[in-house]
């Protein structure tokens, strides 16, 4: 046995060189001399590098949900085809950031501070520590807790297994609760606060609790107990009346202008992060043919309300009337959100000052997306605009979600926060009771009341786009949702010219994949070829189905992530996750 851990432990050793947790110093080389513990300068210069741990590519996470359709191939989870990670420290199963952090914690004691000092930037790291450990247990389940920093010789800790979720979240809330405790009450655009905190703690208090409620299969306890932590987070958030949502009194522009900013709203943004040390455009995201040509779907468009209130289901009862309706009757009338996330009849792009139309080169569905898309000149990565990851609208859900899975979301807590959010946009309040919609029960299907589905209406409109879809309908437990048929615009024939935005001007022509366009094109129209994956969902006419092709049913082991092939291979006390062997 021992000399089968020499050989480990060399492998290990040679892997921790590489930037691993197992690395005797951070890999920045910071806090080399007991020397440099003593200075507060240099604990903060520590600490800021913390910050580089803040993914601004988790806003493009609803590209992997069914808000969006890819052209083309579609992501992994949508068609059920995996790699499964082989090579040590992949698909996310990296711990370097853990092994920094717990560097810091271990050694900040060694400065000489006051007590208080020393706690904001034990907070800090606290923080820090449980976003990392959320992130993990999303993707991992069970992981190993490490609360200290590990040398080549800690043998039995190197090679143990995976703790069970339940310690490591019930660890992650105690570094949350720390963090609140200790850090600054203070309003910060790009730097961690106690309003931060809570934040995330509502956050991660929603999704474990309700995880927990709709995850069965895994028999977790305390769901309640999550939720309840969520909602009382959100409410401290909400009662210190730190923060407001963005609003000049214009209900068609606001909501859009939020995203449009070179330096975000503080008023309303909790956390951003700015493009002066990491390059991040979000603008080619959607504007570049080589950057996924992400639509929207349908779906998202039909769950979107009526200007008035009223469902589109409600407006428009029949079945038939809303398979066939064109683009341009679909966006009359609505919830104003969705003209300031989609590409709308008479739209306008920010910069410009002549109409276009949804370009078919850009997404594959009809519905291209414009919420956070700036201005023509950024369309080749120019223009460092801030990435919003926090903001108050999120904590206003969350506390509306965390209370209606509690069932104790009263008229009140709704006139505070879903209320709240409709008000910037002129929608009237929701008022109790709420009446069954059956177009949102038929997304899900593992809920069924109706208020539940009202709040997860309000979030998907609220948040589209902005990288939560995905994981809601993990923790909801809706994972069919991936592999539904995704469908996009309303196309009357193939061969036919369409006039989108109905100014009197044609603008798309439809044919399959290996039709030549008709020889005397007419200026401005988008002669679209379907690609070999696409189809129409009648044939000849229909609505636009980027991805025809058969899908596998959905496995529950699909929620979790494997963990890397050599990874199990080193440490024989690892399990891989049901259904990844």
């Amino acid at each position: 046995m021992k000399k089968i851990f020499i050989m480990l432990l060399a492998a290990v050793t040679t892997w921790s060189c590489n930037n691993d947790f197992l690395e005797l110093r951070p890999e920045t080389q910071l806090g080399e001399s007991e020397s440099f513990w003593t200075s507060e300068s240099s604990l903060k210069t520590y600490s800021d590098g913390f910050y580089d741990y803040v993914d601004r590519s988790l806003v493009t996470a609803d590209f992997s949900s069914d808000n969006c359709e890819h052209m083309g191939n579609p992501p992994e989870i949508r068609r059920g085809v995996y790699a499964v990670p082989t090579a040590l420290a992949s698909g996310g199963w990296n711990w370097t950031q853990l092994r920094n952090i717990n560097y810091f914690i271990n050694n900040i004691e060694k400065a000489e501070l006051a007590a208080a000092t020393r706690n904001e930037y034990l907070g800090l790291a606290r923080f820090f520590r449980a976003w990392f450990y959320y992130n993990k247990v999303r993707q991992f389940g069970d992981v190993p807790w490490y609360s200290q920093v590990l040398n080549t010789n800690d043998e039995e800790l190197i090679f143990k297994a995976r703790d069970p979720r339940t310690m490591v979240m019930d660890s992650v809330l105690n570094d949350l609760d720390f963090a609140v405790s200790h850090l600054p009450v203070a309003r910060y655009k790009n730097r961690i606060s106690k309003w931060t905190a809570l934040a995330l703690k509502s956050r991660i208090g929603l999704y474990e609790g309700t995880y927990r409620k709709y995850q069965t299969a895994q028999k977790l306890t305390d769901s309640e107990r999550f939720l309840t932590e969520a909602a009382s987070a959100a409410e401290e958030l909400i009662a210190s009346n730190s923060y407001k949502l963005y609003s000049t009194g214009n209900p068609d522009k606001d909501y859009f202008q939020l995203f449009q900013p070179k330096d975000t709203y503080t008023d309303e943004v909790i956390l951003a992060r700015s493009s002066d040390t990491q390059t991040f455009y979000y603008t080619p995201l959607f504007t570049s043919t080589s950057n996924g040509n992400n639509g929207a779907t349908r779906s998202l468009v039909s769950s979107y309300l009526m200007k008035n209130g009223q469902t589109f289901q409600q407006r428009y009862p029949s079945q038939q009337q809303r398979d066939t309706m064109s683009y341009f009757s679909e966006f009359t009338d609505r919830d104003p959100r969705l003209a300031q996330s989609l590409v709308y009849p008479g739209y306008i792009r920010v910069g410009t000052t002549s109409k276009s139309v949804s370009d078919f080169a850009q997404n594959t569905t009809g519905y291209m997306i414009h919420k956070a898309v700036g201005p023509p000149s950024e369309d080749q990565g120019g223009g460092y605009r801030d990435v919003i990851l926090i903001r108050y609208a999120e904590v206003l859900l969350n506390y509306a979600e965390a209370k209606a899975e509690l069932g104790t979301l009263s008229q009140a807590d709704i006139d505070k926060s879903l209320n709240v959010i409709r008000a910037r946009v002129g929608i009237p309040g929701l008022k109790l009771p709420v009446a069954a919609d059956a177009y949102q029960a038929s997304l899900y299907e593992h809920q069924s009341d109706p208020l539940i589905l009202e709040v997860r209406r309000e979030r998907r409109s609220e948040l589209a786009f902005e990288g939560f879809r995905t994981e809601d309908l993990k923790r909801w437990n809706e994972g069919q949702r991936f592999r539904a048929t995704y469908e996009g615009i309303y196309i009357s024939a193939l061969h036919r010219y369409i006039d989108l935005d109905q100014d009197g001007k044609p603008d798309l022509y439809v044919l399959r994949n290996n039709e030549t366009p008709p020889a005397n094109q007419i200026s401005g129209v988008q002669y679209y070829r379907l690609n070999n994956v696409a189809a129409l969902s009648e044939g000849n006419k229909g609505r636009l189905v980027p991805y025809s092709r058969a899908l596998p049913v959905f496995n529950n082991w699909e929620y979790l992530s494997p963990i890397p092939s050599e990874e199990l291979t080193i440490n024989t006390e690892l399990k891989q996750n049901p259904g990844w062997q």
